[in-house]
C-alpha cells in the first residue's frame, strides 16, 4: 500500500481570518449591551435594580472572548495511517472475497445443472469461436439425443470446473495492491466555530429586536419593554451556553479527534477500494472464464464419437416397444418394419469385417429403405479419406452453389440402390459389376459401379453385404441386428471421368494406368 507524506489537515490561513471575525462579532454585542447599560439612568431604583442584575450577563460574554482569544488559531490533527491502511486491507479482501462469490453464483447460470447449455454472457468477447447449441452438436456428431445431452453436460462441467480452479487458485493480490490514500477536510476548529458563530448570531438578534421594540413603543408599554430587554436570567443562560461552547474550543483532546479523524479518513477511501476489489474480480474472472470458453468450444470442434459412445448412442436408437400378443404369419409379414436407426445416426463398423477401414470406425448413416418382407436397408458411408480426396477433385465442387446440384445426384443413386435391394426378391442392388479385378484383401465384397450417361459422367460406386452373412463373432452384426437391419449398401466412392482412374486404383490391384483396363474411363 502506497504511503502519503502528510496524514494531517489544517488551513492556517483560513483559521486565522475566521477568529478575527468572531472577534469582531464578540465586540459588536459586548459593546451594544455595555452602551444600553450605561446609557440607562439609574436614578431609579426600578431601573437601577433591573440594570444591575444585567451586568454578569456583560461580563460572561467578555470572559467568553477573552477565552476565545485563548483557544488555538487552528489544530492539526493526525490520523493512524497504520490503522487505516489495515482497515482498508481488510475491506479490500472482504469485497473482493464477495465478488468472487457472487461470479462462483453466476456460473450456475452460464452453466445450468442438468441442462444441454451453455449461456455465454454480453461481457465475453470470443470473437472467432461459437459454443454449438446441443441440438447442433448432435447433429454434427450423429448422436442419439441421450447421449448427446450427456457428452454436452460433462463438457459443460468440466469448463465449470476449470474456471473455478482458475478463480480458486491462490494469489497474493492483496498483499501487493496498491491505492491511494485521500485525506478528506477535518477541521474541528472551524467546525466548533461555526457553532459559537450561530449562537452569538441568534443572541444579537434577539437582542436588536427588543432594543427596536422598546424604542418604539409608547409611554403606557415602555416599561413592560425595557424590562423585557434586560430579562437578566434567560440572556445569562444564553451567555453560559457562548463560554461553554468556548471553553470546549480551548480544551479540545487531541486523542479523541484524531480517532475521530482516522475514521473519516477510513469511510472516505472505503467506496474506492471496493471498487478497485470489484474491477479486479472482474478482469481477472473474465480473462478466466474467456480462457475456458475458447477451450471448450475447441473441444466441441474436435470433437470425435468414442467407439463405446457411438455404440451405446446405436443401443439407444434401437429401443423399441414389442408386443407379447401373437401374431399370424400373414400379420407377420404385412406389419411395418421397426427400425432402430434413421439418417445422421452413427454405426460401429469393425475393421475386421471390412478391412479398408483399417480400424474401427463409427461411420455416418445415409438413407435407411424398408421392404414388405422385413427387409431393412441401411446406407452408411464408408468412403476413405484417400476417396474422399478425389472425388473433391470432381467438377462441381468448386463452391457450395455447384456442390449442392451434385450431392442430390449421389444420394438419390444411393437412395435407388437400397430400394432395389429392399425390394428384389435376391436382394441385388440393380447395377451392373464394375470391377472384377478388386483388391479382396481390401474390399472383400463385389463393387458395383453406375454412371449417368452424359458427358464426363459422375460414377458411384457400392458395395453390398448382408447382415446375416456378416461373422457370429462381429459386434457390428449384433448392433446391426438389434437395430433391425438386415441389409447393407456400402458408399465406397464418387468420381467424375476425369478422375475415374485415381478412384478406380484404390479399389484393384494395380494403379491408375491399370485402372483403365477396369472400365475406368469408358
Amino acid at each position: 500500500m502506497s504511503e502519503v507524506s502528510e496524514h494531517s489537515y489544517h488551513d492556517s490561513e483560513s483559521s486565522e481570518s475566521e477568529k478575527d471575525s468572531v472577534c469582531e462579532i464578540f465586540d459588536t454585542v459586548i459593546n451594544f449591551l455595555e452602551y444600553i447599560y450605561e446609557d440607562v439612568p439609574k436614578d431609579s431604583s426600578i431601573f437601577k435594580d433591573l440594570v444591575e442584575k444585567y451586568k454578569p450577563v456583560i461580563d460572561s460574554l467578555k470572559q467568553a472572548k477573552d477565552t476565545y482569544d485563548q483557544s488555538p488559531e487552528y489544530l492539526e490533527v493526525c490520523y493512524d495511517f497504520d490503522e487505516v491502511s489495515s482497515r482498508l486491507k481488510e475491506e479490500f479482501n472482504k469485497e473482493y472475497e464477495a465478488s468472487l462469490n457472487a461470479f462462483m453464483s453466476s456460473l450456475d447460470k452460464i452453466f445450468p445443472d442438468n441442462i444441454a447449455e451453455v449461456n455465454i454472457p454480453k461481457y465475453c468477447n470470443l470473437e472467432g469461436c461459437k459454443i454449438p447449441k446441443v441440438k447442433k452438436f448432435q447433429r454434427n456428431n450423429n448422436l442419439n439425443p441421450d447421449i448427446a445431452d450427456s457428452e454436452y453436460m460433462q463438457l459443460a462441467l468440466e469448463t465449470k470446473e476449470a474456471v473455478i480452479d482458475g478463480i480458486r487458485k491462490e494469489d497474493d493480490t492483496s498483499s501487493f495492491i496498491e491505492f491511494e490514500v485521500s485525506q478528506p477536510e477535518y477541521d474541528p476548529v472551524c467546525k466548533n466555530t461555526d457553532r459559537l458563530v450561530k449562537l452569538l448570531a441568534d443572541f444579537s438578534g434577539i437582542k436588536y429586536d427588543e432594543f427596536n421594540a422598546m424604542l418604539e413603543s409608547n409611554v403606557d408599554v415602555r416599561m413592560e419593554r425595557i424590562e423585557a430587554f434586560f430579562n437578566y436570567e434567560r440572556d445569562l443562560n444564553w451567555a453560559k451556553v457562548i463560554l461553554d461552547c468556548v471553553n470546549e474550543m480551548k480544551c479540545l483532546d487531541e486523542g479523541l479527534l484524531a480517532r475521530e479523524y482516522t475514521g473519516i479518513v477510513f469511510e472516505e477511501n472505503c467506496p474506492n477500494v471496493r471498487t478497485l476489489a470489484r474491477s479486479i474480480v472482474k478482469e481477472k474472472a473474465k480473462l478466466i472464464l474467456e480462457g475456458e470458453l475458447r477451450v471448450l468450444s475447441e473441444k466441441f470442434t474436435t470433437y470425435k464419437v468414442a467407439p463405446e459412445i457411438a455404440g451405446e448412442s446405436l443401443r439407444k436408437a434401437t429401443k423399441k416397444k414389442r408386443s407379447n400378443k401373437p401374431k399370424s404369419r400373414a400379420e407377420e409379414d404385412s406389419r411395418p418394419v421397426e427400425i432402430g436407426l434413421k439418417a445422421g445416426d452413427a454405426v460401429i463398423l469393425d475393421s475386421e469385417t471390412f478391412p479398408w477401414l483399417k480400424e474401427d470406425s463409427a461411420v455416418n448413416v445415409l438413407h435407411v429403405e424398408c421392404g414388405g418382407d422385413g427387409t431393412a436397408v441401411a446406407v452408411v458411408d464408408t468412403r476413405t479419406e484417400e476417396a474422399k480426396k478425389v472425388e473433391h477433385k470432381m467438377t462441381g465442387y468448386e463452391n457450395d452453389e455447384k456442390k449442392r446440384d451434385i450431392l442430390p445426384i449421389i444420394k438419390d443413386k444411393l437412395a435407388m440402390a437400397a430400394k432395389c435391394v429392399a425390394t428384389s426378391e435376391d436382394k441385388s442392388v440393380g447395377l451392373p459389376v464394375g470391377l472384377n479385378n478388386r483388391l479382396k484383401e481390401l474390399y472383400p465384397f463385389i463393387i458395383y459401379a453406375w454412371k449417368e450417361q452424359t458427358h464426363n459422367a459422375k460414377r458411384v460406386y457400392v458395395s453390398k453385404v448382408s447382415v446375416e452373412d456378416m461373422s457370429d463373432e462381429s459386434e457390428t452384426k449384433k448392433s446391426l441386428q438389434e437395430a433391425g437391419v438386415t441389409e447393407m449398401v456400402l458408399f465406397l466412392g464418387a468420381c467424375d471421368k476425369q478422375n475415374q482412374e485415381s478412384l478406380v486404383a484404390l479399389f484393384i490391384d494395380g494403379d491408375s494406368r491399370d485402372a483403365a483396363k477396369h472400365g475406368a474411363g469408358a
